[in-house]
């Protein structure tokens, strides 16, 4: 009897799981710039850049982006980087081929390989230090957005919060 409770339980959660959509599969490339926070807060404003981390990679600043290609493709994003002035070079992933000697208008350098390393913890998300949001536990999908928006429009970094952070965000106002 209990091991029918038990699967009674278990199998409504199973089907549940196996209704969510699949994690959408992502690329990455580095953008070397002068300041990986503006590139960080820039890069994450795209439409499809998941997630920014801030790092070094042949003694220069660089802004690692993993992005969804099935919603802004490497040449549009390398575009928009261009354009917000945070793309001086890009890096591809060890292994990746680039179709020319720049995309969109931006030199493509070195592939990335291990002399690739993230700035410390200190570096990361610097548009959220000193500001509420930054009081909040937030997934890495989230921080990426919330950093991109909380000093430019505060209204839409509120937007990638869910329901329970925006009133803990008010509370703490």
């Amino acid at each position: 009897m209990k091991a029918l409770c038990t699967v009674a339980i278990l199998l409504p959660l199973l089907s549940l799981h196996a209704e969510q959509p699949p994690a959408a599969a992502t690329d990455r490339v580095a953008f070397a710039q002068s300041c990986f926070w503006t590139g960080e807060m820039k890069l994450g404003q795209i439409e499809g850049v998941v997630r920014t981390e801030a790092g070094f990679f042949q003694g220069r600043e660089v802004t690692l982006v993993e992005y969804d290609p099935a919603r802004v493709s490497l040449e549009q994003l390398a575009a928009g980087a261009k354009q917000a002035s945070v793309a001086d070079r890009l890096h591809l992933p060890a292994g990746a081929k680039a179709t020319g000697a720049n995309i969109a208008g931006v030199p493509v350098g070195a592939s990335l390989d291990g002399d690739y390393r993230a700035a410390p913890a200190s570096d990361q998300k610097k548009q959220l230090e000193g500001s509420p949001f930054a009081r909040l536990k937030l997934t890495p999908e989230q921080a990426t957005k919330v950093n991109a928006f909380v000093r430019v429009d505060p209204a839409k970094a509120s937007q990638w919060l869910t329901a329970p952070q925006r009133a803990r965000l008010t509370a703490a106002q």
